[in-house]
């Protein structure tokens, strides 16, 4: 079963213009373990961490846990408070978190757009399943809702958040592998990698100093070539007792395994 990972916004993600001058934004990080804080590659302290005189538009975050380092370029919104939350974990399969902003759309309804890391990540508002991600929400109700993410293998992720009538909330995710599935999925990978190898065969030495090569895995199936021994041929398919093998050229047929060793 599957441990959730629970994350939880700052209670406000919404900046008025009352709040606000024109041309601000805000930025809120929370991390774990405390992380330096650089902001276009000055160091603005640690977290958490929170500026609400930032100058909108395109910035990179970048945040240093001893060893550690996450960075990514933000597009920060004009009087709308951006939220970060990274959790670093052993490796980078372990890392975790989230970015949550505001944009205003003009419509009278709250929506909602998920990106998600891995795709297809399951996506749930309000113990309701909408689908998969990467997904758009057209409508979701205002007010407090919650979002929770899953993907088998990897830790779920609940996210805390305030839809707004007019604006589209957008969350960026990231999950954690779980760790007893981390060797399970390498070595999926692996089998996977293993499984797509071209295997080569090679003819052994014949009492005729050839091989007949058939349409069928039978030796009473039409013969529609010969081939010598020491000649090497990609291997398409095993049968019993039989080799299907690639002569080029769109062509193929069946050689007796007895003659052939796999390289």
């Amino acid at each position: 079963m599957l441990k959730k990972f629970l994350i939880l916004i700052l209670a406000s993600i919404f900046l008025s213009s009352c709040s606000l001058s024109p041309k601000k934004s805000g930025l809120e990080i929370m991390s774990f373990p405390i992380a330096k804080v650089y902001i276009n590659n000055k160091e603005m302290g640690s977290t958490p961490y929170k500026n609400m005189n930032l100058k909108p538009g395109e910035n990179e975050i970048k945040l240093v846990s001893q060893n550690k380092e996450w960075k990514r370029k933000v597009d920060l919104q004009n009087n709308i408070n951006t939220v970060i939350d990274w959790q670093f974990g052993d490796d980078s399969s372990q890392d975790s978190g989230y970015i949550l902003y505001l944009e205003k759309t003009g419509d009278k309804k709250a929506s909602l757009l998920v990106n998600t890391n891995p795709d297809k990540s399951i996506i749930n508002i309000d113990d309701e399943v909408k689908g998969t991600s990467p997904i758009k929400v057209s409508e979701i109700n205002e007010g407090d809702r919650r979002l929770k993410v899953s993907f088998p293998g990897y830790k779920d992720v609940n996210v805390f958040m305030k839809a707004i009538n007019g604006y589209q909330l957008v969350v960026d995710i990231k999950l954690a592998i779980e760790k007893n599935n981390i060797e399970q999925i390498i070595n999926s990978e692996s089998e996977i990698n293993s499984s797509n190898e071209i295997k080569k065969i090679i003819v052994k030495e014949t009492e005729t100093g050839w091989l007949k090569v058939r349409e069928a895995s039978s030796s009473s199936s039409k013969e529609i070539t010969r081939i010598k021994p020491g000649e090497q041929y990609t291997l398409l398919e095993e049968g019993t007792d039989w080799y299907k093998i690639d002569l080029g050229n769109d062509k193929n047929g069946w050689i007796s395994a007895n003659y052939a060793s796999k390289n």
